[in-house]
């Protein structure tokens, strides 16, 4: 880190700038301090249409009828706050609206758990599996579920192979590239008919993403956008017809 400031301070100089004098101090900060800083910009947040995301030390207060979403996400993605984020618990409410009722759900890169506590909200009689192949990420994501009462939930620290089931829904917020690899097992592990929600893609990676699924057998169904991040609904086609 101090090399990398030193290079740039280097290259201001050479490029004719004015930059000194420069005082750099390098001390080491434990986890604590760590999460006290971040803690000030996360506070409770409207995510959807129907879902509040508060952590525990800015409970606010949410509109009656409101899902509410207690959330610790200590060093895991998945706070509401980031757009990628908000984009595919969008999604997952639209399917709802369609599908009253699901079977079984994944959540893959489960992160703090944010998206299996939506689902499990939406659909409250539906088994769900959490997967993450960080345990500090499933660790968490246990944390949220216990916090929050959510039963019907499993965890699983592993990656998609792992899992011996097919699903109804897959939710994936993760990077695009992953997410085109992972078209071809996504298809096996999704129920015909059933339905994935994508997200953690940059506009200009979508047109890639949509390819990507159409190989393995996917169809768009819908596309939401907020700044430059995409969020995509595609149904798996029916093999059987």
């Amino acid at each position: 880190m101090l090399a990398s400031a030193h290079e740039a301070l280097s290259t201001a100089r050479a490029g004719g700038l004015v930059v000194d004098p420069v005082a750099i101090r390098e001390r080491q900060a434990d986890e604590g301090e760590w999460r006290d800083v971040w803690k000030q910009f996360f506070r409770a947040t409207r995510v959807g249409r129907r879902f509040t995301v508060r952590p525990s030390w800015d409970p606010g207060s949410a509109p009656a009828g409101e899902f509410v979403i207690d959330l610790d996400p200590g060093r895991a993605f998945g706070t509401g706050a980031h757009p990628s984020t908000r984009l595919v618990i969008a999604l997952t409410e639209d399917v709802r609206e369609k599908i009253p009722q699901i079977a079984r759900f994944l959540d893959l890169g489960c992160g703090s758990g944010i998206l299996s506590i939506a689902a499990s909200r939406l659909w409250p009689t539906a088994a769900g599996l959490a997967v993450d192949n960080d345990p500090e990420a499933t660790e968490c994501s246990q944390e949220n579920f216990e916090r929050n009462h959510v039963s019907n939930v499993a965890i699983v620290t592993g990656t998609l192979d792992k899992t011996e089931t097919t699903f109804d829904l897959i939710l994936a917020n993760i990077q695009a590239d992953v997410l085109c690899d992972l078209a071809p097992a996504m298809a096996a592990k999704l129920a015909n008919e059933g339905h994935v929600i994508l997200s953690g893609i940059l506009s200009d990676q979508t047109d890639d993403v949509v390819a990507a699924y159409a190989s393995a057998g996917f169809v768009l169904t819908s596309r939401h956008d907020e700044g430059e991040w995409t969020g995509i609904l595609l149904r798996k086609a029916d093999s059987r017809s």
